[in-house]
């Protein structure tokens, strides 16, 4: 067996996706062929071990799979298909910054099938049967659509990203200190790749799925990413300035019309917009806006972000999530 190095062009990435968790590091392109020696199915992305032959040696091969596992199970790439012993094909990029480390993007299965491990990419051995990958991900997508009306639940369900790649809208315009801070960003030693939770507003920006629960004076928000979860006070809330501050703020919100929710959020203890490193001081606040469809299998966000340390103007994100009928369970992060 041997390992096969490949020239490829860069993809050019979003400062958001660039920097999210650790694919700053890794760069290029390598294909390798060995033995599965370890199999960590986890979260933010599932890895393995594989052994492989190179010039009569041996050597030890970390492979790190693109996405998390609800992007893996939304591809049907399950752990039931990695089996201890399995010859594998892997390609993907390699890191700068630490040996024998891939962020794998296709992985070539024991049964000749081809795991297309990030979303928007095409088959790379087109000649096998594949799972996951863009055009499967977006007719699964639009065959997956509950039939919402008819189950009448609003806005009180789980919501998924429905694009392969990162869609959302971003705007921000920053100050001067805010670009020197932003320029300082650790891609690597971050609160992401140590499997912290992310605060307000990143909480609400990723692409994995959120559910609204209706507790009557209250909405609760599970995001499945670091298991976050919010209160939306609704009625009765008390003075926002006289709530301790955290990670997640103090969350008020009113119906604007029936479909129409607003949350203001302020009292935010966390230092950063998302893991493109732009700060954000304790005097950020957040204004959300969902948007519920006439046939409810669509959810339209508007974020605002008003902070004046770090923007000229409100920094804004937009996109939608649509009702696929998803459950999830806990992130249950873990140290790679």
């Amino acid at each position: 067996m041997k390992v096969l190095f490949i020239a490829l062009l860069l993809l050019v990435l979003s400062p958001i996706a660039s920097a999210h968790h650790s694919r700053a590091e890794y760069v290029g392109g390598i294909e390798i062929e060995g033995k599965l020696l370890n199999i960590l199915w986890r979260n933010p992305h599932p890895g393995f071990t594989i052994e492989v032959e190179e010039n009569g040696q041996i050597k030890t091969w970390t492979i790190e799979g693109w996405s998390s596992l609800n992007g893996f199970e939304r591809a049907g790439i399950t752990r039931d298909r990695f089996e201890l012993g399995d010859t594998l094909k892997v390609f993907g990029r390699i890191s700068e910054r630490r040996e024998a480390r891939i962020l794998a993007t296709h992985v070539l299965l024991a049964d000749g099938t081809e795991a297309v491990l990030r979303r928007e990419a095409d088959p790379y051995w087109t000649e096998s049967e594949h799972l996951g990958g863009r055009e499967r991900w977006e007719a699964e997508t639009q065959e997956a659509i509950v039939n919402a009306a008819e189950e009448d639940r609003g806005i009180f369900r789980v919501w998924s990203y429905p694009s392969p790649n990162y869609q959302t809208r971003v705007s921000w315009s920053l100050t001067e200190s805010a670009q020197a801070a932003r320029a300082e960003w650790d891609l690597i030693d971050n609160y992401a790749m140590r499997c912290e939770q992310m605060g307000m507003p990143a909480t609400m920006t990723t692409t994995n799925p959120f559910e609204f629960i209706d507790e009557g004076e209250t909405i609760r928000i599970r995001g499945y990413e670091f298991d976050v979860v919010r209160t939306v006070h609704m009625t009765d809330s008390p003075d926002p300035a006289t709530q301790p501050p955290s990670i997640q703020g103090f969350s008020v919100g009113h119906w604007e019309d029936e479909n129409t929710l607003v949350i203001r959020t302020s009292r935010i203890d966390f230092p950063y917009l998302s893991t493109s490193g732009i700060p954000l001081s304790k005097a950020a606040e957040v204004v959300e806006r969902y948007s519920l469809h006439e046939d409810q299998t669509r959810l339209d966000f508007h974020f605002s972000i008003t902070d004046p340390e770090s923007f000229t103007e409100p920094a804004t994100y937009e996109y939608y999530w649509l009702a696929l009928g998803e459950e999830f369970g806990q992130y249950d992060c873990d140290v790679h």
